[in-house]
């Protein structure tokens, strides 16, 4: 058997390419015992892991890769193969869609606890919630959520040309300077951003025209729905007709603010339910809740439903998106670069705010007639004009940089609830929601 596996594992490795890697290789601590990478399908978790494997050891008899959905490891089991390859090999075990595998939290924590010297690490999607499995890896693991590509991986993925990463502060101080720099190494960035939107945040674009790149962004949506929601084990009632319907309302939706009776009338489920299915399709990372700032509203009212990726408003509906107004396929790229590394929020007044240095910024995303209404307000066009001290081209260098900083430190959710208190921004019913939102979004997470 484990020479099966080992076969399946140099067929794997030969075709890893190292030319390109994602930024969030070089913030992993390789040398944790616990190791858990999640994030949406098609993000590039098994090249990441190859790559490391390429790496460091590039040999099969001290390290070895196995998926957990391969046959021979469902009929033996992950504890099983794993006792037989310590008996006579390595240091480390890779274990790949772990979330396939019946009870995988039980085997990895006997594991962990039986081989103190050896290394784990997982693999699973995002609707994976390691704090409710069966075997308590709470104190043990240290999860990093693989995010798609931002523009600026894009870009060196696309043109094999690396841009300096910039801070957010660089940005807002100085960014008609970064903005002719970024110019001077993509000078088609106009084109690139267009390519970005439609199909260019996950890396298998390298490998699709346009048009199969679209069905397989769909095939991955399909299934998420039938293969990966349905291994939540708390699920009670769930609808995979109902499921794609909701995803067909919001990529149609012009609006993007969260209206529940219009979806309770157009779908004709009942409110708990949409809760529960938002719930879902947030944790399987396929779209994205901007929660409001404003104290007068509850819960989700008037929060923002955007994709985790513009490229999946164009996988959905696309002629709809293509030849119309790009609204919300913008405000879902910018939403998408800041989330990870920055809190962001929608607002009644402004598209976001973003907390930057214990201060609020106001961002306008918008086309090319969109006015600055507000004195604080940065607008984020989509066209090249950077004479205007508060008017950041969005495709040049305003979101290139934000995707840049990929600095993935995460955040506290309670450093913030102090901050909004002590602004007066938040009230109680609102920290709730927000801490379970910020903790969501954090790229890494030591538990």
């Amino acid at each position: 058997m484990l020479q099966e596996l080992f076969s399946i594992q140099n067929r794997l490795a030969a075709f890893i390419s190292r030319d390109f890697q994602r930024s969030m290789y070089q913030h992993i601590n390789w040398n944790k015992r616990l190791i858990t990478i999640v994030g949406a399908r098609g993000t590039g978790k098994t090249t990441l892991v190859l790559q490391h494997y390429l790496t460091q050891y590039n040999d099969i008899n001290k390290c070895l890769y196995i998926s957990a959905d391969n046959p021979l490891v469902l009929k033996s089991g992950i504890y099983k193969i794993a006792q037989e390859y310590f008996k006579y090999y390595g240091n480390c075990l890779i274990v790949d869609e772990v979330h396939k595998h019946k009870d995988w939290s039980v085997d990895i924590k006997a594991l962990y606890d039986a081989y103190p010297d050896k290394q784990f690490i997982i693999l699973g999607s995002s609707v994976l919630n390691i704090l409710f499995e069966k075997g308590d890896l709470s104190r043990r693991a240290i999860i990093y959520k693989l995010y798609p590509l931002s523009f600026r991986e894009f870009l060196h993925l696309w043109h094999g040309k690396q841009s300096e990463i910039i801070t957010i502060s660089q940005l807002l101080e100085n960014h008609v300077q970064t903005a002719s720099k970024i110019m001077q190494i993509y000078p088609q960035i106009l084109k690139d951003f267009k390519l970005y939107l439609e199909c260019g945040s996950y890396p298998y674009i390298l490998d699709q025209s346009p048009e199969e790149y679209f069905n397989v962004l769909s095939n991955t949506l399909d299934k998420v729905i039938y293969e990966d929601i349905t291994t939540i084990k708390a699920l009670k009632m769930f609808s995979a007709s109902k499921l794609k319907s909701l995803l067909a309302y919001i990529a149609t939706s012009k609006i993007p603010l969260f209206n529940i009776e219009n979806i309770r009338n157009n779908l004709e489920i009942s409110r708990d339910t949409i809760y529960d299915y938002f719930n879902l399709l947030k944790r399987a990372e396929i779209i994205q809740i901007i929660p409001t700032i404003s104290k007068k509203v509850r819960a989700m009212k008037h929060s923002k439903i955007l994709f985790s990726s513009p490229n999946i408003y164009y996988a959905i509906a696309h002629e709809m998106w293509k030849n119309g107004e790009t609204g919300n396929v913008r405000e879902s790229f910018f939403a998408s670069q800041l989330s990870p590394n920055y809190p962001v929020f929608s607002s009644m007044q402004t598209d976001f705010i973003v907390m930057h240095k214990d201060n609020p910024v106001e961002i306008e995303v918008g086309g090319r007639n969109k006015k600055k209404n507000r004195s604080r307000t940065f607008n984020l066009p989509v066209f090249l004009k950077m004479e205007l001290k508060q008017v950041m081209p969005m495709s040049c260098h305003c979101i290139l940089q934000v995707s840049c900083i990929d600095n993935y430190k995460g955040f506290k959710p309670w450093q913030y609830q102090k901050l909004f208190r002590r602004k007066c921004l938040l009230v109680p019913k609102v920290q709730v929601l927000l801490s379970v939102t910020l903790d969501y979004q954090a790229p890494q997470k030591s538990i």
